[in-house]
């Protein structure tokens, strides 16, 4: 009698505890949908913002300001293309810093129509990396690559943008954008330089707490260095 009575008890307590799980299952997949409907609408809303800028060129007679809407669309297109991956991943937290940069490289190239006078060597170790860190690398990437383009070759002939991103040892990644071009100016101050681009990519280095260079060496180098912990990535 006694062992029956136990019995039941252990079994009405196995059942509660299938319920709670199934309850939590529930609100695992409802967060997770959650997000990943919070990333589309923010790609969605991205892609607009672009649409707009678009737009508004159409009306605009002033190059610099033409140029300067351009860069603000790839910027915000560098940061769109990461949430149209994390929807699209598993894990929606973590961007596949390869695929990544293979795909915003493939952007630029169609946005400044250069796949017949630029050529761009990727050399990408395989690594996820967080939101936190890989929005500042995108848009670093995206300024970067795009001085490139614009500055470096002014005859438009045998440019080659060489583009590295490693994994090191202790948790430190180096990303390394360098040209076969022209080379900074004999004035260039890289710590206090009226460039948007140069001050942007300081700021962003900084907020990683990374490491940030430019340098001439046979044309344009420049170099971020910066450390991720996955345990104090949150």
């Amino acid at each position: 009698m006694f062992k029956k009575r136990t019995n039941k008890v252990l079994e009405t307590q196995q059942n509660e505890i299938n319920k709670k799980n199934t309850a939590l299952q529930k609100l695992v997949v409802e967060k997770e949908w959650l997000l990943r409907e919070i990333h589309h609408r923010i790609k969605n809303n991205l892609h607009m913002v672009v649409g707009l800028l678009a737009s508004q060129t159409e009306f605009l007679k002033n190059e610099e300001a033409v140029q300067a809407i351009n860069d603000s669309q790839n910027r915000i297109q560098a940061m769109s293309l990461i949430h149209q991956k994390l929807y699209q991943s598993e894990s929606l937290s973590i961007i596949d810093m390869p695929s990544y940069i293979f795909e915003l490289t493939e952007y630029l190239k169609d946005s400044f129509e250069i796949r017949n006078t630029i050529r761009i060597i990727l050399d990408i170790d395989s690594f996820n990396l967080p939101l936190s860190h890989s929005i500042p690398i995108g848009l670093i990437f995206n300024e970067a690559v795009t001085n490139a383009i614009k500055y470096a070759f002014p005859d438009h002939k045998n440019g080659v943008i060489t583009i590295s991103l490693k994994a090191v040892k202790n948790n430190k990644y180096v990303l390394i954008i360098g040209d076969n071009g022209i080379g900074l100016p004999p004035d260039f101050d890289p710590y206090n330089n009226p460039s948007l681009g140069i001050k942007l990519m300081h700021g962003l280095s900084a907020d990683i707490d990374g490491k940030f260079l430019i340098t001439n060496s046979n044309g344009t180098k420049i170099t971020l260095e910066f450390i991720f912990n996955e345990n104090n990535s949150l």
